[in-house]
């Protein structure tokens, strides 16, 4: 699979170079993931003259010295070395194709989508590009979020990968969903659904209002015996299992433990094979 990068997403929209560096730690997230994933990011190759402010290109900000927060230096140090990457390094795409413009036309010629910098234009959107009198639809993807999205619906990562990445900061924590990796492997695109629906609305919710929704029924797990306990042999024993579904009329349930604000998920299931025995 293929992306390109959209370089009109740097239109000098960030205030001063600080503000530009505020958004460096996502793009190099995501820049991350899609090598991880073998994704390849095509580039415009006159990407180092983008405005990132008013009056500073990406080269200037490259060749800028000044006074660093002592804090940030090693960061900022690494951030350069990652622009620097970006926008010397070759795949170019317009090297061998000269029919568009940009790269949100080339990405409609090769029926792709692209990856933007911060910009209200192209933030998290299904953008509709010109191109030979029609319009191509291509999706622009910023957040980290918006880019897993993707990359799940085009199938270029399992959902299990999605959960271990996309849940790992907030309410919700897949640290240890290894317990589960069969079940959630096996999961359809409803169920999908279901679960990701599931997951976002516990991350906003306050625990006070999730103990008492019956969207999800939260409960203990309560096996009635050891050799109907799941979690007996397991390192998260002395943990105190719960258990909650996603949906009203969702067959699939998710096992984990609370520990503080954050609810840790160990496994999830298709069926009631769990559930029936607690």
């Amino acid at each position: 699979m293929e992306l390109l990068l959209n370089e009109k997403s740097l239109a000098g929209q960030f205030e001063d170079q600080d503000d530009f560096y505020q958004v460096l730690p996502d793009m190099s997230r995501n820049l991350k993931i899609l090598r991880q994933h073998r994704v390849y990011l095509l580039k415009h190759s006159s990407l180092y003259t983008r405005k990132i402010t008013r009056d500073m290109t990406i080269l200037d900000l490259q060749n800028r010295k000044g006074k660093v927060d002592p804090l940030q230096r090693d960061e900022v140090k690494r951030w350069k070395r990652e622009l620097s990457s970006l926008v010397m390094d070759p795949p170019f795409w317009d090297v061998e194709s000269t029919d568009s413009e940009d790269s949100l036309q080339e990405a409609a010629r090769r029926k792709t989508d692209v990856i933007s910098f911060p910009h209200p234009d192209y933030q998290d959107k299904t953008l509709q590009i010109s191109y030979k009198g029609g319009t191509v639809p291509v999706i622009s993807a910023v957040t980290t979020r918006y880019l897993l999205d993707l990359l799940l619906q085009y199938r270029e990562m399992n959902i299990y990968e999605y959960l271990k990445l996309s849940y790992g900061e907030g309410k919700i924590r897949t640290d240890y969903l290894d317990a589960g990796m069969e079940s959630v492997l096996a999961l359809q695109k409803a169920e999908i659904e279901d679960l990701q629906e599931a997951l976002d609305r516990f991350e906003t919710e306050p625990w006070t209002e999730i103990l008492k929704d019956n969207f999800y029924c939260y409960k203990s797990y309560k096996p009635s015996s050891n050799k109907k306990n799941y979690f007996i042999y397991t390192e998260f024993a002395d943990k105190q299992i719960a258990k909650f579904r996603c949906g009203k009329h969702s067959q699939i349930r998710c096992f984990g433990y609370r520990e503080k604000e954050y609810f840790y998920i160990l496994s999830i299931e298709q069926d009631h094979s769990l559930s029936d025995t607690g």
